[in-house]
């Protein structure tokens, strides 16, 4: 697979059959018919983004992040709240892809920063983010 053989595109409702398997490998699972009514509610929601990478026609991986206001400061803060690549494509440079995307969008958006939460247990999410300078700040 060639790396620029990946598209980048926003997520739709119609996404949802190839979703939800993707969701229960991030230990989200969830079915078809409920991930369509989550993906329109961030679609109408006007500070989120939810994007798809696709492989020849196949959804191979997700992102979602959010723009929230702060007390503590005056720029909002770009949350990431998804990022899942199939098990079969990881390694590839894809979730990196879509970071970047977040991380654009974030800037364009005019966050300061964008921050991401990753459970304890997992460790090569830690070391994913830590390779692309996300340092570890809370528990």
């Amino acid at each position: 697979m060639k790396p620029n053989a990946i598209t980048i595109r926003a997520a739709q409702p119609d996404d949802a059959p190839v979703l939800s398997p993707l969701l229960a490998q991030l230990g989200y699972p969830a079915t078809p018919e409920q991930v369509a009514p989550r993906l329109s509610a961030l679609d109408d929601f006007p500070r989120a983004l939810a994007l798809v990478a696709v492989d020849g026609g196949s959804v191979v991986g997700l992102i979602t992040a959010h723009l929230i206001p702060t007390i503590h400061g005056a720029e909002p803060l770009a949350l990431l709240t998804t990022l899942v690549v199939a098990e079969s494509h990881r390694g590839r440079g894809i979730g990196s892809r879509l970071v970047h995307q977040v991380e654009r969008w974030a800037a364009e958006s005019g966050a300061v920063r964008v921050s991401v939460t990753s459970g304890l247990q997992r460790e090569d999410t830690h070391r994913f983010y830590e390779h692309r300078n996300y340092s570890r700040t809370g528990l």
